[in-house]
């Protein structure tokens, strides 16, 4: 028998006969939705409380005068969406330049710039670099600034016998829930990440400890409980394509000490969860679509004190993956439900992943029903995406930049 037909006949059988995760819930159906468009560049935006303005943080790539040389100036403009009228602007150079030592080579991880508004929304916070700038909603004055403690950059030597320095860079950030704290993420290498929270109104730091060992590369953000007692993460315990191993991959740690208060295992490559304003925690998955399983993960619930498998909720053809975001008030949550294939390379073996359609979907955090799948948005899997407070409206930024108004 030839051996590729053979092949392709095993994958077929598997695929016929592989379990399925009976789950709830409705497949919401989709429909056009009305969106209003950000700026282009647009790196990082957030909804106020009120959902009456979008803030957003940017780039602008600036020429000098008499020199080859290219600044970038991040700006921060408050934008009052549905007119797509731009209020206010914030506009923060960036100036430092850190040069490896001579005879090293400087591993700098991206620190991607982030805005959020605070709870109350009078303010907005925005990470830069390595500075967080306070800066009031009303017009975007800025009221203050601090500078953030890095952890000290770690330093290896190859196989060759190169010096490697890796640089950390902060990956998420996120205010507690009565604004007067926030935590940022720092990530060094694939598997080494560090939380600290600041004091909003001094700058000063207030705690700081070491996140358990794991894929934290592939972590998509922290997320406060609404007591503001605990900080949440998700830290894959293996790479994406690999199946998940045994280990806790969700952690909740004292806001207070950084002491683990609870931890527990998805049975999926987590890296993005929410948890809703009665003690339960979203979770997808961001592992691969692979030969023969992962074609249709579902949403999994977890109640955050015990730990305890609450349910499944599953989405379109392919599953639910990458993000997951609930609205602060407790109603609704939404996922990433873009279609993935795969794509198999007979030469090597190897299944890659291939994008169909880029899909988020919204359900009911009352009783799981459907509520809306979007029109297809190109570049959505590789942007950032929130719910607002009330869950009327969605915001994606990155690749795919808008404000979708929700049914």
């Amino acid at each position: 028998m030839n051996v590729s037909n053979s092949f392709a006949s095993a994958m077929l059988i598997a695929l016929l006969v592989a379990p399925v995760d009976s789950a709830l819930g409705d497949s919401p159906p989709q429909k056009q939705l009305k969106t209003y468009a950000l700026p282009d560049r647009t790196q990082s935006a957030d909804i106020s409380p009120d959902e009456q303005s979008v803030v957003t943080l940017g780039m602008k790539q600036l020429d000098l005068a008499d020199s080859e040389m290219k600044a970038i100036v991040h700006v921060v403009q408050l934008w009052n969406f549905r007119e797509g009228k731009q209020l206010a602007e914030f506009a923060a150079q960036q100036s430092e330049v850190r040069v490896a030592p001579k005879g090293t080579h400087l591993d700098r991880s991206r620190t991607d710039p982030i805005v959020r508004f605070s709870p109350e929304g009078n303010v907005v916070l925005a990470l830069i670099g390595r500075t967080i700038h306070i800066l009031r909603a009303a017009d975007l004055t800025e009221l203050r600034a601090f500078p953030l403690d890095a952890p000290d950059n770690i330093t290896r030597t190859s196989s060759t016998g190169r010096t490697i320095v890796h640089e950390p860079s902060a990956r998420a950030m996120e205010l507690s829930p009565d604004g007067k704290i926030v935590a940022v993420l720092w990530v060094s290498e694939m598997v080494q990440g560090r939380i600290q929270l600041y004091d909003v109104s001094s700058g000063k730091s207030t705690s700081s400890w070491d996140t358990p060992t794991g894929w934290i590369h592939f972590t998509r953000g922290v997320v406060w409980a609404p007591n503001g007692k605990l900080l949440l993460i998700a830290i894959p315990n293996e790479t994406p394509c690999s199946s998940p191993n045994s280990r806790p991959d969700i952690f909740a740690f004292d806001a207070q000490t950084g002491a683990v208060k609870r931890q527990f295992r998805t049975g999926l490559l987590t890296g993005s969860i929410a948890v809703t304003s009665d003690g339960r925690v979203l979770a997808v998955d961001l592992n691969c679509y692979r030969i023969f399983k992962n074609h249709d993960p579902n949403l999994k619930v977890f109640d955050l004190t015990t730990g305890k498998h609450l349910r499944s909720v599953s989405a379109r053809e392919t599953g639910a993956r990458y993000q997951v975001s609930a609205s602060p008030d407790g109603s609704r949550f939404l996922a990433f439900t873009g279609k993935i294939a795969g794509k198999f390379d007979w030469s090597d073996a190897i299944m890659y992943d291939r994008v169909v359609d880029e899909t988020f979907s919204v359900w009911s955090l009352t009783n799981y029903e459907g509520i809306v799948t979007s029109q297809n948005i190109p570049g959505l899997k590789e942007s950032g995406l929130r719910l607002s407070s009330t869950g009327k409206y969605a915001v994606s930024y990155g690749k795919a930049s808008f404000v979708y108004e929700l049914p």
